[in-house]
């Protein structure tokens, strides 16, 4: 496993002092087939690969790379019933806080200007963890109106927890070039607790003006480097237990005016509460099993939810 250290200073929405998280990349995917990605994520299915490196001129989006830095990707064009990739099933090395599966991904047409996919286009992910069977979780698609096209850099992130087990989809509102409404950073989130995952993946494209390129399909696993469950040192504040199933409890030293925010592993918002006792408690039996993050007057927390 490669490893990367990250030094942060936030923790999703949270202001915190700075942590430190451990990153392993667990497999990987590159569509190099001469400088393939070791650990490589491999895959079955009839690939096509997009070696062009930078759109035409006369493309849409024009002189945009077609791959990660100009190299290899997987493209799907004029695939009417959808062409798929299976990828490998990888065993999770015990003691990650969360297991993430994303990809990078560019809408084109790459033979002349407007086009690109619509709403009838899309690229599927589907999910298997621990053995069980796959299940449809997240579907990006063209533009609601029309065509749409846009690039690696785009700035829309479609960000999904692997629970529930049905399909979520994203899609850009308006057509044309989508500069912040394209979703190139695509991500599905699992809890640290599982033992294997495996995804499966569909890329369909009506017409040879609509073209699907994804890249740097990556697998891993992410802890806090302390190893402890708190992020920041408040010792006034205990929360317990932890792990929980229902009920959280939390002491905070004074009867102060305060305030609890809750998020989950893709920095949403679940729970926010008034606090003005001493002695509180949230319900949390509602939730999706997995990892939180719990401010409290300021002092952030991690929790498990079973």
């Amino acid at each position: 496993m490669k490893k990367l250290l990250l030094s942060v200073i936030s923790i999703f929405i949270f202001n915190v002092s700075q942590s430190q998280i451990m990153i392993d990349t667990l497999a990987m995917q590159n569509f190099d087939t001469l400088n393939l990605y070791n650990p490589n994520w491999s895959f079955t299915g009839p690939v096509v690969y997009n070696t062009m490196g930078v759109s035409p001129a006369a493309a849409s989006p024009s002189n945009s790379p077609t791959g990660i830095g100009n190299s290899n990707s997987w493209e799907s064009t004029t695939q009417s019933t959808g062409i798929i990739l299976t990828f490998s099933t990888i065993n999770i090395p015990a003691g990650y806080d969360s297991i993430r599966a994303r990809f990078s991904l560019a809408a084109m047409n790459l033979i002349s200007t407007g086009g690109g996919p619509d709403n009838l286009d899309y690229v599927l992910t589907e999910v298997s963890f621990n053995g069980g069977p796959f299940y449809n979780r997240l579907r990006i698609r063209g533009a609601v109106a029309n065509n749409s096209w846009w690039p690696y850099a785009a700035t829309g992130k479609a960000k999904v927890y692997y629970q529930p087990q049905t399909e979520q989809t994203f899609a850009p509102t308006n057509s044309g070039l989508q500069t912040t409404e394209g979703y190139s950073y695509c991500e599905i989130v699992f809890p640290g607790s599982v033992n294997s995952v495996s995804i499966r993946m569909t890329g369909r494209s009506s017409s040879s003006t609509d073209t699907w390129l994804v890249d740097n399909v990556l697998l891993t696993g992410e802890k806090l480097a302390t190893g402890i469950n708190s992020i920041t040192k408040n010792n006034s504040v205990k929360i317990y237990p932890n792990p929980a199933n229902d009920i959280v409890h939390i002491r905070r030293g004074n009867s102060n005016a305060g305030s609890l925010t809750m998020v989950n592993a893709l920095g949403q918002t679940v729970i926010t509460k008034e606090l003005t006792k001493e002695a509180e408690s949230v319900n949390i039996s509602e939730l999706p099993s997995g990892i939180y993050f719990m401010n409290v007057d300021g002092s952030v927390k991690k929790i498990i939810k079973q």
